[in-house]
Order: C-alpha cells, then sequence, then structure tokens
C-alpha cells in the first residue's frame, strides 16, 4: 500500500509541475511559428533564398519580385531555435538570422514576416500593415 501511495504522490507530483510549465508559457514550444519570405528587391531581380537550422535544411527556393515563401517550425526544447538563411541577388550572397529565439521570441509569435531588400531585411509590422521595421542588417 505504500508503494501506491508513493507512485500516485510522485504522479501528482509531475501532473503539477507539467500544468504550471504549461501556465507559464511552456505550451507555446508545442505551436508552430510561420516565417514568410517576400522578396522586396525590385521588378526583374530574382531572390534566391537556402534556409538552415542546425537540425534542418530548408532548400533552395527562388522567388521572383513580390512573391512570397513561407516555412514553419516549433520552438526546441532548450529555447534556442535559430534558423539562418543565405539570400542571393546580383550575383552576390548576404546571409541573415531569419529567425532567432532570443531576439524575436516576443515580435514573432507565431508568425514573422520578412521583405527582403537590397538594403537590409525588414520585418512586417502590424500596427502600421507595413515592412517598415528595417533596423536589421545582413551579415
Amino acid at each position: 500500500m505504500a508503494q501506491l501511495s508513493t507512485h500516485v504522490l510522485l504522479f501528482s507530483f509531475i501532473s503539477i509541475g507539467s500544468l504550471v510549465s504549461v501556465s507559464e508559457g511552456g505550451i507555446e514550444r508545442f505551436k508552430y511559428n510561420h516565417i514568410y519570405i517576400k522578396n522586396g528587391l525590385g521588378q526583374g531581380t530574382p531572390l534566391t533564398i537556402h534556409c538552415k537550422s542546425r537540425d534542418d535544411d530548408l532548400g533552395v527556393h527562388v522567388l521572383n519580385y513580390d512573391e512570397e515563401w513561407k516555412f514553419q517550425f516549433q520552438i526546441n526544447f532548450r529555447q534556442s531555435t535559430l534558423f539562418f538563411c543565405g539570400f542571393t541577388w546580383d550575383g552576390k550572397l548576404h546571409w541573415f538570422d531569419i529567425y532567432d529565439w532570443c531576439r524575436d521570441k516576443s515580435v514573432c509569435m507565431p508568425d514573422c514576416k520578412w521583405s527582403i531588400t537590397k538594403e537590409n531585411p525588414c520585418l512586417y509590422d502590424n500596427d502600421t500593415q507595413q515592412y517598415d521595421l528595417c533596423y536589421y542588417g545582413y551579415h
């Protein structure tokens, strides 16, 4: 009987711990985040994209002006999710961390929408309904 009480007590602690984790935002890890990348380079300039994380290679995609490509992912258990992309146009390669959990956790839940321009990547601002958050730079 004592062993059964111990198991019930242990199960109760695990259940309560899970509920606390979910109530403190732990459930966000299980939802999908979406990244949208739009070619904002200008008419006649194709954008070649190659995005990766430590675990995933999302392949090469070519977008004509104003076209958009999307991918989705879940935040990893360590909450250190990072996706980086190489962007090529006019024969020149630029790269940028398209999603960095530390930088984007409060900005991009659940969506990050980017327009890739020649000057810099610009994040979509839900308040202005424009791609006008352009304070990021390429590496």
